[in-house]
């Protein structure tokens, strides 16, 4: 008889800043190394415990979400930040306009104009999209100068060079260079296409596609409740 697979640590979650209880019923911690109170999974956290240390008066500023989650961190910059503007991408509908809660917004072609932010936050959106140069330029017109852009991603530790898996053609059509896969999509149950897998060189690829400067933090954080595979944060600043 196999026996069941259970974790507990007792720690502090950043995201709703009190002690709280870590549990994990399947050894996959990225999914499911939960906070008992909050519901938020390790890259939740960590974006959570950077953006906490490098910008603490968040709350104050304007910000921009593409996809967020309806918990953890994305919940709490909802709740506490008066300038947080969600949004989502909703293919056929009018870019700009409100859809089920949220802007509609394309990060590849954003209807946002100049400077809007001081801050954007991606939580793992950037394997999903078609043309992730043209997304961070974007992202980085959107931005003020000394503005950040800190988001998550998977990065394959065993990569040097980052892998297109997939393309959306203009017609329409994918055409795929690997194996489909698909991750999660809160608007849409049919979940999102992995288009890209990342490598180390992810860093340098956004320094030339956009020139903005990027920082990376890895996490291994058991107090935090920041364990498992993929817990880097890229903290990226356009250039003042």
């Amino acid at each position: 008889m196999t026996t069941p697979f259970f974790y507990e640590h007792q720690g502090w979650c950043p995201i709703c800043a009190a002690p709280a209880r870590f549990t994990a019923r399947e050894a996959w911690f990225r999914d499911h190394l939960l906070c008992g109170t909050c519901g938020s999974i390790p890259r939740e956290r960590a974006l959570a415990l950077l953006l906490n240390r490098r910008l603490p008066g968040w709350a104050g500023l304007r910000i921009h979400e593409s996809s967020p989650m309806p918990r953890g961190i994305s919940q709490q910059l909802r709740d506490r930040a008066p300038a947080y503007v969600p949004s989502q991408y909703f293919p056929g509908e009018q870019l700009g306009r409100s859809v089920r809660g949220f802007r509609n917004e394309n990060l590849e072609a954003q209807t946002f104009a100049n400077g809007s932010f001081d801050l954007v936050v991606t939580l793992d959106v950037l394997e999903h999209v078609n043309e992730p140069a043209q997304a961070l330029r974007e992202i980085c017109r959107t931005l003020v100068p000394g503005g950040v852009h800190v988001f998550t991603v998977p990065t394959y530790k065993g990569r040097t060079t980052s892998e297109r898996r997939a393309r959306f053609l203009p017609d329409g059509r994918v055409e795929h260079l690997a194996p489909p896969e698909y991750h999660g999509n809160p608007v849409d149950e049919s979940g999102s296409l992995v288009t890209f897998h990342y490598g180390y060189d992810l860093a340098t690829l956004i320094a030339d596609w956009c020139g903005m400067h990027c920082e990376v933090t890895r996490f291994h954080d058991a107090g935090h409740g920041i364990l498992g595979e993929f817990t880097e944060v890229y903290w990226t600043t356009r250039p003042a």
